[in-house]
């Protein structure tokens, strides 16, 4: 073959066409984020009218960009059942010995809801147990469940991991799948435990406690698919202040605790204090959906795998009122990254050359709850997920202005990072690692429920290294950021802006042009915690 023809093929397909980088305009993110952030969609809590409006606005642009629909039964939408369950705020557990008791009072000292969806749950003498960091994980030969039969106990354990400067222990001082709130309900679960109780510190999960009080006061959701005779009756946070009062009522310090936690060793530590409380709920089994369209490869072969893009339009819906605002508008977290993901289907579907691969383009539902949109296509896939090449989400934008660096969630667990290695050098953009690996980033948006089913997968994050922008405005940007997250004030406003969106558009373009058009599929790296899943749905 005539060498001069095989370079141009290559350029060809590792380089999107001159006219991609047209399509998505300042304007046109600003315009989506400030109709799916307004009053209005009333914060698009699950199931509810906002729900509704959130969807048949992303169904609206992805027929206006030609998109197909990729859902359930040739419609856009894949219905996600799931069940809302409102605990009674009037919710009172007292905790104690026999001589001394505690009155811990719902929304200050605690939050709680039910996994098995009952409408009433008697809490009698429970004993409480704290079991360390509630992690049983073999390959790391750390079980701080040992022996001990936890059946029917109510389980105190803390957020994160152990603590250790050993990279190979627990990802040093990163943060595993077992550090995060939602695995240790998960165990508390299989071992048959009563209920869980996760201590909040503002160190360990990476945001106050208020985040959690005003996310978790409120309706809560779950898939409508687990086993009742798997759930935990009573699952929930408490603050670091009332469980050490209740510590103390039996000669327990929080402190020595958690310091013999940090070992192999430790075993579970019956606390000797119980629970009684009467706990009531109100439980509802409704439908919300993900919205899902297509984007047709031109390639014969491979036009039948997909790169997914992902980004969730969810948010909390209406709640606790802060300054007279009960709107959780979301405009940020994450009507932002669904807005580039709009733009993204256009941009792709307008091309007057194809990609390969085809491209489908997920917003995904209740993200906020759980990542549970995401976690049901992830177990119920409307193609083959074999056939799913890659997944890149899109959660939160660049609001402040063009960087010199670069950082996506989850770059150094596959050849995705390749990828974005190549590209960012293209545009001069260094990649740097998780500059917050503590906060366990990597588990906390819908990529990991892709990655949980063998997908590889990345989320879109921003740089530090700001050009050409006053510092003062780089503070303000941050620290209202840092202020608003989860808040009703996370709100649309007219001083963001948007150069370095447009820049991590232009990223993620080039990156998805170049993975839907080289023939080999991404792999996760060797020693992956994902790669046996991968290989397992491959043989499928």
């Amino acid at each position: 073959m005539n060498i001069l023809f095989v370079i141009p093929l290559l350029l060809f397909q590792t380089t999107p066409p001159s006219d991609a980088l047209k399509f998505i305009t300042a304007e046109k993110l600003r315009a989506h984020i400030a109709v799916l952030a307004h009053d209005s969609l009333e914060g698009r809590g699950p199931a509810s009218a906002g729900d509704r409006k959130a969807t048949a606005y992303i169904v609206s642009q992805f027929k206006k960009s030609g998109l197909l629909p990729a859902g359930e039964n040739g419609s856009y939408i894949q219905n996600v059942p799931v069940v809302g369950v409102t605990v009674d705020p009037a919710t009172v557990l007292r905790i104690g010995t026999a001589e001394q008791q505690i009155d811990c009072e719902y929304s200050t000292d605690f939050v709680v809801t039910t996994g098995t969806y009952e409408p009433l749950v008697e809490l009698r003498d429970a004993e409480l147990i704290f079991v360390g960091f509630g992690i049983a994980a073999p390959e790391q030969h750390w079980d701080d469940y040992k022996d001990v039969d936890v059946r029917g106990k109510i389980l105190v354990m803390m957020n994160n991991d152990p603590a250790t400067d050993d990279p190979n222990l627990f990802a040093g001082k990163g943060r595993t799948y077992y550090g995060r709130w939602t695995y240790k309900y998960e165990i508390a679960a299989e071992k048959g435990a009563l209920g869980a109780i996760v201590i909040h510190t503002t160190p360990s999960a990476g945001y106050r406690y208020e985040v959690i009080r005003n996310t978790w006061s409120r309706e809560m959701f779950d898939l409508d698919e687990s086993s009742s005779s798997k759930g935990l009756r009573m699952k929930g946070w408490m603050t670091e202040d009332a469980v050490r009062k209740c510590m103390q009522l039996s000669g327990f310090d929080l402190d020595s605790l958690t310091a013999k936690a940090q070992k192999s060793s430790f075993r579970p530590v019956p606390l000797g204090l119980t629970m009684n409380g009467t706990m009531r709920s109100t439980v509802k089994r409704i439908r919300t959906n993900n919205i899902i369209g297509k984007v047709e490869g031109s390639d014969p072969a491979l036009k039948d795998q997909y790169i997914i893009f992902s980004a969730h339009y969810d948010h909390f819906g209406i709640g606790r009122a802060i300054d007279g605002d009960s709107i959780y508008n979301g405009a940020l977290d994450n009507a932002s990254g669904t807005s580039l993901m709009l733009n993204l289907a256009e941009t792709f579907s307008a091309l007057h050359v194809r990609p390969r691969r085809s491209m489908l383009f997920a917003a995904v539902a209740a993200e906020e709850q759980g990542l549970l949109g995401s976690k049901y296509f992830a177990s119920h896939p409307t193609v083959p997920a074999q056939k799913i090449a890659a997944n890149i989400n899109t959660d939160v934008i660049n609001i402040i202005g063009r960087t010199t660096d670069i950082s996506f969630q989850g770059s150094d667990r596959s050849s995705l990072g390749n990828d974005l290695a190549e590209i960012a050098k293209g545009m001069n953009l260094t990649v740097k690692p998780d500059q917050a690996p503590e906060q366990g980033g990597f588990y906390r948006s819908d990529h990991f429920s892709f990655a949980k089913a063998g997908i590889p997968a990345m989320s879109m994050g921003g740089g530090r290294d700001i050009i050409g922008v006053d510092t003062a405005f780089v503070r303000m940007i941050r620290e209202r950021g840092g202020k608003s997250y989860h808040q009703p004030n996370d709100e649309f406003s007219n001083d963001w802006k948007y150069d370095g969106a447009l820049q991590q558009a232009e990223l993620v373009i080039r990156l998805a042009w170049r993975i839907a058009n080289i023939i080999e599929m991404p792999y996760w790296n060797p020693g992956s915690e994902f790669e046996a899943v991968r290989k397992k749905s491959m043989l499928q």
